[in-house]
This record gives structure tokens, C-alpha cells and sequence, in this order.
């Protein structure tokens, strides 16, 4: 830390090149789109260099980075559905890994359930969409515990919570006829 109680360009710097992938990834998952992700990312990074070596007290940093990302990123959902855009422009050359070599009705048809899935989180609570967000970029129990400030023992049941009352909202949302869309996390393992 410098004099000035704020980062040491070489302080800053480690933890953007640890952390910034991360938040990308989380972003982008969230976002589909990489511009915006990357305006997300920028943001909090900001964010955290205003607020200086403070917040990393306790070796915290990641935690404050992945709430403060997925934060953000449900708020720019929320103020894209208030500009009446239900999926943000995407960018050209986005395509996600799990649709390589997929044909556009395939694309399609995904990106239409994507958005669907991103109207009911915004609706959700912060907190709620927060923890499944978490979840589901691959965060274990212990990451996001951390990453929310409660208690690891605690997150099972928040995690359950906020789960069911994403499939109600999403069934509601789609009709008696329709299923909830399997949540499966990124990674295996609490």
C-alpha cells in the first residue's frame, strides 16, 4: 500500500490479472454479451480501486469482487428491461461454448430460453439471483458464503429457497405446461 492509503500499482495490478478472467467469465454468463460484461467488469474494477486496499482486509478480495460482479450484472439487467430490452445487443462474434457447432435454429431457440431465464432472475431478489448466479458459475458453498458475507452452513438452504422460487416464477412465467429448466451448477462439489 502507498502512503496515500490507496493501491500500489503493482497491488492492483496482481489482483486484476488474478481475478479480472473470473469476473468476465461470471459476467458473461450473466450478460451474453461481451461488451457489456467487459463494461461490468471495468466498473467494479473501479470500483475497487476507488475504494482502496480497505476492502481486501482479511484476504476478502475475491469475495467483494464475485458480489459486487454479479450486483452489477443484475442491475444491468434490470436496466435493460426498464429500456424495454429483453436481451441486450449482443456482440457479432459472441457465440457460447456449448453452442459451437450448434445450427442457428439451435442458437436461437437457446438464446430465447436464455432470456427467459434472465427475465425471471431480475425479478428475483438480489440476493436470490445473486446465490444462484454464484452457484451456477461454479462457486462452491464455501466461495459463496464468503463471496455474500453469511455463514457457510447457511447457504444449502438459501441456495433451496431461492431455487424454488425461481422454477415457480419461471413456471408461472411459461405456463402450467412447460418445465423449469434444469439448474445444473458449473462445477461439481461444495
Amino acid at each position: 500500500m502507498n502512503m496515500t492509503g490507496g493501491w500500489t500499482e503493482p497491488e492492483f495490478e496482481a489482483i486484476f490479472r488474478e481475478y479480472y478472467p473470473r469476473m468476465a467469465a461470471v459476467t458473461r454468463r450473466v450478460l451474453r454479451c461481451d461488451s457489456e460484461a467487459e463494461e461490468v467488469c471495468a466498473e467494479v474494477f473501479l470500483r475497487l480501486y476507488r475504494s482502496g486496499p480497505g476492502v481486501a482486509a482479511g484476504g476478502l478480495v475475491g469475495g467483494w469482487l464475485y458480489r459486487t460482479a454479479t450486483r452489477a450484472s443484475i442491475d444491468a439487467i434490470r436496466a435493460n428491461r426498464r429500456r424495454g430490452l429483453e436481451e441486450p445487443f449482443e456482440d457479432v462474434n459472441f457465440v457460447p461454448g456449448e453452442d459451437r457447432g450448434d445450427g442457428p435454429l439451435s442458437r436461437l431457440l437457446r438464446g430465447e430460453r436464455i432470456a427467459r431465464v434472465r427475465a425471471v432472475l431480475a425479478r428475483l431478489k438480489t440476493e436470490k439471483a445473486q446465490i444462484l448466479l454464484l452457484r451456477y458459475s461454479g462457486l462452491s458453498y464455501r466461495e459463496i458464503a464468503e463471496a455474500m458475507q453469511i455463514r457457510a452452513n447457511s447457504v444449502g438452504a438459501m441456495l433451496a429457497r431461492a431455487e424454488a422460487e425461481f422454477s415457480m416464477r419461471y413456471e408461472r412465467q411459461e405456463g402450467r405446461g412447460r418445465k423449469t429448466p434444469q439448474l445444473r451448477p458449473a462445477k461439481e462439489g461444495q
